[in-house]
């Protein structure tokens, strides 16, 4: 009894191997179905993603030079300005009384240069007098050395004085230099895009971000750029010149096209990362309502955007032999069998791989199925593998001829 079960398996088995193997030769399908495709020239985008935001090209921000509170705002919010065109006027008062003070100094300098003239006027003819005297030995000498000592300190604060005069002029022109600076002029022809202080605020000369510290933004909004933000680890792929494609916030399916125009030298360093700034020029549609401070984000293309000889990224099989370099291969299909050649790439994106050394436009690569490509043996038989339609079709086909001959 245990005999005949033992046959009965193994028969089982062998019924089970042998089966699908006749089944399939008798099919004719004992070649290897794989996924097949012609090289050709393919557009190969290899790109870096950054982020950042719009700019104007030229934008200004006013901040005050003196503290003062704000009298009058003669411009709003959207206006056009004209370079040197009157902007805003802080309260000039203090300015004023500094500038009264310093002319009253100024004038006491003057009444004072006066007398030590007249002083220096007299101790010179003191001293000629005693000169005279001394020399008919009408006075003894140390009468003269004193009269001509008198003369020398009356020489000395006289100079001073002058200096003293040169001294208060300069404050007082300092002075009227404060009080012209209570007038904001327009550095640049452009619209005022912002205008965050109010009148009665003071205006504080600083660069920081608290009430008062910021007059207005002014910018020339006929031209928009690009700033961005690309990590340290991409920024030596990236030069002037490339080109790259911009999507602002508020036009999420338009690409800008662009172009980098300047690259950063230095960092900025934000938490524990480092990312370089990449300036790159819009050229933007006039319709598009573009605003600086915009939020984008940006494709930079690193290849010269010329069509090149590519396969499917999938079908470059990489190998690493011992401590040499891994090499690259890619399977051909040559009369019907496989051929694995080594290949020389470069650039790639996510969908394609240049090949600059190896296959040649024309060859067909085997792409796939990434299973087969490992199993794949040099020279087996390969045939295109059917799309799952067909391959339904084909196997009601046989089916119902199988039913028809039963």
């Amino acid at each position: 009894m245990k005999f005949n079960k033992k046959w009965l398996v193994a028969a089982l088995v062998v019924a089970v191997v042998a089966v699908p193997l006749i089944v399939k030769k008798a099919r004719g399908t004992s070649a290897t179905e794989v996924d097949l495709a012609v090289v050709a020239a393919q557009d190969v985008q290899p790109s870096i993603l950054a982020s950042g935001v719009l700019a104007f090209r030229n934008e200004v921000n006013l901040t005050a030079e003196v503290t003062a509170k704000v009298r009058t705002i003669l411009i709003k919010e959207g206006d056009t300005v004209t370079q040197g065109q009157t902007l805003l006027l802080l309260d000039p008062e203090i300015y004023n009384n500094a500038i009264e003070r310093e002319q009253a100094s100024l004038r006491q300098s003057r009444i004072g240069i006066e007398r030590q003239r007249d002083l220096v006027a007299l101790r010179q003819k003191t001293y000629e007098r005693s000169r005279t005297l001394a020399e008919e030995r009408l006075i003894d000498r140390a009468r003269l050395d004193e009269d001509r000592n008198q003369l020398d300190l009356a020489r000395a604060d006289l100079r001073t004085s002058e200096e003293s005069l040169l001294r208060a002029e300069s404050v007082l022109n300092d002075a009227r230099e404060q009080r012209a600076k209570t007038e904001i002029r327009s550095p640049i022809t452009g619209r005022v895009v912002s205008l965050p202080i109010k009148v009665g605020e003071t205006a504080v000369p600083s660069t920081s971000a608290f009430a008062g510290a910021q007059l207005m933004k002014i910018a020339d909004t006929s031209e928009i750029i690009a700033e961005l933000k690309v990590d340290e680890a991409d920024i030596a792929k990236i030069d002037i010149g490339q080109r790259a494609e911009v999507f602002a916030a508020a036009y999420p399916d338009t690409a800008l096209k662009s172009t980098v125009e300047q690259i950063a030298l230095a960092p900025t360093i934000e938490g524990q990362g480092r990312a370089y700034k990449v300036t790159v020029r819009l050229v933007a549609p006039a319709d598009l309502k573009l605003r600086s401070g915009m939020s984008v984000r940006s494709n930079i293309f690193l290849g010269d955007g010329q069509r090149k000889p590519a396969v499917p990224v999938e079908a470059v099989v990489i190998e690493t032999e011992g401590k040499h370099a891994a090499k690259r291969y890619v399977w051909l299909s040559r009369d019907g069998k496989a051929a694995k050649v080594e290949v020389q790439t470069g650039v790639s994106d996510d969908r394609w791989e240049t090949v600059l050394k190896g296959v040649a436009a024309g060859d067909t690569v085997i792409v796939g199925p990434t299973k087969s490509l490992r199993l794949l043996r040099e020279g087996e038989p390969v045939v295109q593998q059917k799309a799952p339609d067909a391959a339904k079709a084909g196997d009601d086909a046989d089916d119902e001829a199988g039913d028809d001959a039963s």
